[in-house]
């Protein structure tokens, strides 16, 4: 799979300058593999950009969240479900 995705990204070694190594293809957007089976991907770029951020932006705050939980547990010693037992 990691094979198929350097693939689609990269440029081929053999084909690159050798003071280049890693160089990107030009149509490549980091993370873009075209695999949008429900065709959500917005044609307009602008729009794609704004919906990238989002989901950066929301990966963001579910790791802050997440941290809050193991803080929460390293305070006070209980795991987050004992928080929720009545």
């Amino acid at each position: 799979a990691e094979a198929q995705l350097a693939q689609i990204g990269w440029v081929d070694p053999a084909d690159a300058s050798y003071d280049q190594p890693g160089l990107l293809r030009d149509d490549y957007y980091p993370g873009d593999i075209g695999f949008d089976p429900l065709g959500l991907r917005p044609e307009d770029p602008e729009e794609l950009n704004l919906m990238i951020t989002k989901e950066l932006q929301n990966g963001r705050l579910a790791m802050l969240a997440a941290a809050g939980f193991l803080a929460q547990e390293a305070v006070d010693g209980k795991g987050i479900l004992e928080h929720f037992s009545l």
